[in-house]
Formats: C-alpha cells, structure tokens, sequence
C-alpha cells in the first residue's frame, strides 16, 4: 500500500477518537530518526507491517539497556510505551501486544518522517564491469558520482567509516545538487555540510529528512514523501512516472536484499517499459548511467522516495 507523506498538520478529528499531541509527534520523530541502531544487547528500528518501533532483544538485558539508552538519547517517553515501541526476543517472538491497526501510530506514519539509510552490500559485483566511475556527464547533463572505487571513496564520515562504506546519501545528494546547480557541490563538499550542519552521517547510515533539508536549503524545491511498503518496481512506477513526466526527479530509499539495511539513489527516469533509470552511487559504478535498477529484479524494493527539481 502506498501513502503519501504530507509534512504539514491536519485535522485529527478523523484518527478514531485518538488525539495525537504535538510533544507525541516530536518524540516519535526523534526515535524514528535514530533508526536503525543495533549494539550487543538490542537491535532499534521501524516495522513498516506494524507501524511500530521494534526492539528485538538480543540479551536477557536487552530491555534494561534499551531503557538506558533511550533515556540517554533525551527519549525517556519510550520506556514502557506500548502504543510505539513493541519487543521481540532474539528468535523474533514478539514479547509486547501488537495490533494490526492502531490509529496513532497510523496517523504518525503521515506526519513524519520515518526511517533512514544505512551501510550498503558490497558484495554485489557484476559479471563485465565497463566502466569504473568517480563523475561522469551523460546526455541528460547529469554528473554521476561513484561512492566507492572513486577519489570520494575514502572521505571519512563524520560519526565512523567512510564513503564507501555508508555514504550513498550525501553522495546521491552531490549528484543532484551538482547537475542541478553546478561542480561546487561534490560528495566532499556534501559531506561537510552534513557536519556543519549537526546530521547524522555514521557507519549507520544517514537520514532522508536531512538529504531533503538540505536539498531544499540549497535552493531546490522537493516534493512531499511518497512512501511505499518495500514495493517492488512494478506497483510503484505508474505513480512516480507522473511526477517524472511533469520534471521532477527523485532521491529514493530502497532495500537490495530481505535482511540487508536500506540504499539511496536518484531516479531520473522511467521509460515506458516500466524500467527505473538511476544515478545509483554504488550499484551503478561500473557503467555509463544511468541504470536500470529492474535489472535486480524483483529489488530493489521500495520503502520512500520525494521528489526533486530545480
């Protein structure tokens, strides 16, 4: 099922007799932005079946110390909240109520913004790589960066690893702030305004709400968040092809694999075959872009996307 995203208040009236406060809102939104997290006692992210945020417990501490880190993240709220965090043990069974639908939690799925990308598969590698890339100008006047097997390669990030490893957000950014507004805005260049600017940009990945941000500080105009339940190409293109035709492009988050973390890339065209043409920062290195992101079929499955123009 896909559901747009508006970042804008709406009347609640309709939520089912529920009342979503504003401080639930922020909070919501502060843990989702700290998706997904995992250290030796509990794994953090967001169910997009559940609507919820799940904790599998990988200790028998694993609650304690989740309640430990929440509160040190400034999210006491989270403790002991059944209405937005639910709890698995390390085999998967669930270990709080779950339901299939929940009002609040239904609503919050259309206020904010909800995951994040994280460190990429590497171990794709295709059979006749052609070309290996660090910028490239195609007809469309696009300028392709490579995050890894490229000169940005081993920028550091600001919180751990390097490009390579986890920076296909801030490299997807440079790609579209560079063909859209000039040669000054390469992956390094990104990279240090997430810094400057205080986002997130670790061996856990980066958010979309920051690509965004900053995108739209730098003059572009975004759309608002289309957002899908890890949709395969062909449920999705019909309604972002509309978008395209009328000249709009689009940073995407997609998985490439079941159990894998999320990947950024920008679509720039969808033919009408239905294939998705991408300036794919890592899986479209060894080629001329743009890409055809259905050659992985049935992935990459596709989780958000908002679009872009000048």
């Amino acid at each position: 099922m896909k559901k747009t995203i508006i970042p804008t208040t709406v009347p609640l009236s309709d939520s089912k007799n529920s009342t979503l406060t504003e401080s639930d809102k922020s909070t919501y939104n502060q843990a989702l932005s700290l998706t997904p997290y995992e250290d030796e006692n509990f794994s953090f992210d967001y169910n997009p079946i559940t609507n919820q945020i799940v904790v599998r417990e990988k200790t028998l501490q694993g609650k304690d110390e989740f309640n430990k880190w929440v509160a040190s993240k400034g999210l006491p709220e989270l403790i002991n909240n059944t209405q937005f965090v639910s709890f698995t043990n390390s085999s998967g069974e669930s270990l709080s109520p779950t339901t299939e639908f929940n009002p609040v939690i239904d609503f919050l799925n259309i206020f904010i913004n909800f995951g994040r990308g994280s460190d990429q598969s590497t171990n794709f590698s295709p059979e006749v790589p052609l070309q290996n890339q660090s910028q490239n100008t195609n007809p469309q006047g696009f300028t392709y960066y490579a995050q890894c097997d490229s000169e940005y390669a081993e920028l550091p990030l600001p919180s751990g690893c390097n490009n390579c490893n986890a920076g296909c957000g801030p490299t997807t950014v440079a790609m579209i702030a560079t063909s859209y507004l000039g040669q000054s805005y390469n992956p390094q260049t990104i990279i240090g305004k997430y810094q400057a600017l205080g986002y997130e940009l670790s061996c856990a990945g980066s958010s979309y709400a920051d690509a965004k941000s900053l995108l739209e500080s730098l003059g572009l105009k975004t759309t608002d968040y289309l957002v899908f339940n890890y949709e395969p190409a062909d449920t999705i293109t019909s309604d972002l092809k509309k978008f395209i035709d009328a000249g709009w492009t689009f940073f995407t988050l997609a998985n490439f694999t079941d159990t894998g973390g999320g990947h950024y890339f920008w679509v720039t065209d969808i033919d009408n075959q239905g294939n998705v043409w991408a300036y794919d920062p890592f899986y479209g290195r060894f080629q001329a872009p743009p890409y055809n992101e259905n050659d992985r079929y049935p992935f990459p499955k596709y989780r958000l996307a908002f679009g872009v123009k000048k």
